[in-house]
C-alpha cells in the first residue's frame, strides 16, 4: 500500500477514535461542546435549478459565470449561491464566478454579499458574491452620450429579461425608455410584427416558466430534496394548465413520491 494511503487511512482511524485533539486543532478549544462522529459521510448533490450560465475563455483559463436573477432579497439567498457556486465547481471542474442581479428597485441600506459560517463569534468560513442593482446598470446606460448605443444596450436588456419576466413588469420599469427602445434596430421584428403580440408571446413563456419553478420551489420548501429527474419532467410540459393543477397539488401531497403520481398521470393525457 502506497505511503500516502497508509497514512490517510491511519489518521482516519485516529480522528474516529479520538476526535478531540483533531476538533482543538481545527477549532482551537474543545469547550463546552458536544461531539459526535458522523459515520460513513458521503455528499449527495441533489438537483438544482439555475437562472442563467456562462461558459467563460480568456487567455489563461475557462470560467464558469452563474447569474442569479432576484425581484427583490431574500434571506436565504447567500446561502443558496454558497451552494450554487459549490455544485458548479464540482460539476464543471472549473472555477465559479457568481453574480446576483436585483431587478425591482428597492432602497437596500445593504445587500449581503457574503455566506458566512461563524463559530463562537469567529468567522470561520466566508464565500463572497457581487450584488449587482439592475437600475443602477440602466442609469450607467442612460449617462452615455451614444444614443444609437443607448438604444441597442437597452433593447437588448429588455430581450433578456423578457425570457424571465411578464409584459406588465417590463413596461414598468422601461416605461421612460419604450420610445428608444422602438427606434432600436435589435427589436425592429417586434416592430414589423406588432409589439403587442410579441410582448404577449414573451409573456406566456415568462408564465410558463414561473409555474414550473413555483411548483419545484413548493416541493424543495416542503420536502428538501427533489429527486433526480423531477426537475427535468416538470420543465417537459409547457400546458398552463396542467401546470397550474400540478402547482395546487404540489401544496397539498403529503410526499413527492404522492406527486410523481400525480405528474405520472399528467404526463400520460
Amino acid at each position: 500500500m502506497p505511503a500516502k494511503d497508509i497514512y490517510d487511512r491511519s489518521l482516519k482511524i485516529l480522528a474516529k477514535q479520538y476526535p478531540r485533539p483533531f476538533i482543538k486543532l481545527a477549532l482551537d478549544s474543545t469547550e463546552n461542546i458536544n461531539i459526535e462522529t458522523i459515520e460513513n459521510p458521503e455528499i449527495n448533490l441533489p438537483e438544482k435549478r439555475l437562472d442563467f450560465v456562462y461558459g467563460l475563455t480568456d487567455e489563461e483559463q475557462e470560467y464558469i459565470l452563474h447569474l442569479d436573477f432576484q425581484l427583490r432579497h431574500k434571506k436565504e439567498l447567500p446561502k443558496r449561491m454558497h451552494i450554487y457556486n459549490a455544485l458548479l465547481t464540482a460539476s464543471h471542474n472549473k472555477p465559479v464566478i457568481s453574480k446576483v442581479i436585483y431587478l425591482e428597485r428597492r432602497e437596500y441600506r445593504n445587500l449581503p454579499q457574503e455566506y458566512v459560517v461563524s463559530y463562537q463569534g469567529r468567522r470561520e468560513n466566508i464565500f463572497t458574491y457581487q450584488a449587482i442593482k439592475l437600475w443602477d446598470l440602466k442609469e450607467l446606460i442612460l449617462e452615455s452620450e451614444d444614443k444609437k448605443w443607448q438604444a441597442e444596450a437597452l433593447s437588448l436588456a429588455v430581450t433578456v429579461a423578457g425570457r424571465y419576466f411578464p409584459k406588465d413588469f417590463l413596461l414598468k420599469f422601461f416605461k421612460e425608455e419604450m420610445k428608444m427602445l422602438q427606434e432600436a434596430s435589435i427589436v425592429q421584428d417586434w416592430i414589423n410584427e406588432g409589439m403587442e403580440k410579441g410582448m404577449e408571446k414573451g409573456m406566456e413563456k415568462g408564465r410558463i416558466k414561473t409555474l414550473q419553478e413555483d411548483i419545484l420551489d413548493v416541493l424543495e420548501e416542503r420536502f428538501g430534496i427533489i429527486k433526480k429527474g423531477l426537475g427535468k419532467r416538470v420543465r417537459a410540459i409547457n400546458d398552463p394548465s396542467v401546470l397550474k393543477f400540478l402547482f395546487k397539488k404540489s401544496i397539498k401531497v403529503a410526499s413527492p413520491e404522492e406527486f410523481a403520481i400525480l405528474l405520472q398521470e399528467a404526463e400520460e393525457e
